[in-house]
């Protein structure tokens, strides 16, 4: 395993990986955990994963349910198991007769479905266990349509692991509150993203046409008909749409007076979206409930100025008006923040380019996974 300059502790690991957001094939699945598996199997660790899937739940997400079966893919086994019922009957069932815990030094799961598999595993067989918090871990957790049952039965996994992973400080904040025993075990672990990807040259805008992008899933809770109301009532911009969803009909509708200065692209490649964004000077996005997401990196290492929403997701790495602006989630403050950039000096804005690209190279995802292991190792 490499040695980084922050980091002496160097321990080679057998780690069993538990989440449904584990891509197989070409699956369209955020890559963020992939990339944290891809990256510690580089450096020298044992992996495996395990892919629990209800199967009522991955439809109602518009994914397809994929063959039961172990697949191996980047070197990586992947157990995909398919479940009718939430881990009601016994899980060892699905597994090969010799699988055991005892073949690992730790167990890390990610996302409600993983975290109640993992639960289930240990009461069998005890060994390290991380448990990790997503936006959907806190929607579980406070949502009324939610049963009880699974509030407490994920309540549980936490209780039980020996440390919680928290994929942004707002949701370290958010389980801390909720749950106050997790205080003294909870770590913030960051995602990360190629370094090679990081352009370090300042971009030049052209204040009269400042290239407005946006890269999400078209549902509800990511916001996009804010983005194209606040374009809609402002001059000099235009605004690029990744992604596909099925609110795509009703955001056309909603610009069809201003269908000349937005373009829907559609679903692209990643290499593709990189394209993009090296060719746009801000990135804007406001979810409700977001874990953290790639995109927000990514856009922050092509050089563009991000905007994002107060108190959720990338909020703890953007810091308002020095590497990006925080916003409320509504047309007038994303027309105001825009004005401000329209209205920003030219020194003004190469320094706070250089003050994006300072921050995104603490953000590999060399750095991210190595920081992630330490944290799990560190007593």
């Amino acid at each position: 395993m490499k040695k980084l300059p922050f980091s002496d502790k160097i321990e080679f690991m057998k780690i069993l990986f538990i989440t449904d957001l584990y891509p197989i094939g070409e699956e369209k699945i955020a890559k963020a955990l992939f990339y944290f598996v891809q990256e510690w199997k580089n450096q020298g660790h044992e992996i495996e994963v395990i892919r629990p899937n209800f199967k009522l739940n991955t439809l109602i997400r518009g994914r397809k349910i994929i063959k039961e079966d172990i697949y191996t893919e980047n070197e990586i086994k992947i157990y995909n198991l398919n479940f009718n019922t939430p881990f009601l009957l016994n899980i060892y069932n699905k597994l090969p007769k010799d699988f055991s815990l005892k073949n690992y030094d730790v167990l890390i799961s990610h996302m409600p479905c993983g975290s109640l598999m993992a639960q289930a595993l240990l009461k069998k067989e005890q060994i390290k266990y991380i448990c990790s918090v997503h936006a959907s871990d806190i929607k579980v957790l406070t949502d009324k349509k939610y049963n009880l049952y699974f509030k407490n039965k994920l309540k549980k996994s936490y209780l039980l692991a020996d440390k919680i992973s928290a994929r942004s400080p707002i949701l370290k904040a958010k389980i801390e509150n909720i749950i106050p025993e997790t205080k003294e075990k909870t770590f913030v672990a960051f995602s990360g993203i190629e370094e090679e990807l990081i352009n370090s040259r300042t971009k030049t805008i052209d204040k009269n046409n400042i290239k407005l992008i946006t890269i999400s899933s078209l549902i509800k809770r990511k916001n996009i008909d804010t983005i194209i109301k606040a374009v809609s009532k402002t001059e000099n911009v235009s605004l690029k749409i990744i992604g596909e969803g099925k609110e795509k009909k009703r955001l056309k509708k909603i610009t069809l007076n201003c269908k000349n200065k937005i373009e829907f692209l559609g679903q692209l490649k990643r290499e593709d979206v990189i394209k993009e964004l090296n060719n746009s000077d801000v990135f804007v996005l406001l979810s409700d409930n977001e874990t953290f997401g790639l995109s927000y990196l990514e856009a922050m290492a092509t050089g563009n100025i991000v905007i994002a929403k107060k108190n959720d997701g990338i909020d703890g790495i953007i810091k308002d008006n020095f590497n990006g602006f925080l916003i409320k989630n509504n047309t007038e403050d994303l027309k105001k923040c825009i004005a401000k950039i329209q209205k920003m000096e030219e020194n003004e804005l190469i320094n706070f380019q250089k003050n994006i690209i300072t921050t995104i190279k603490q953000y590999t995802i060399e750095i991210a996974s190595q920081k992630y292991i330490d944290n799990i190792i560190e007593e």
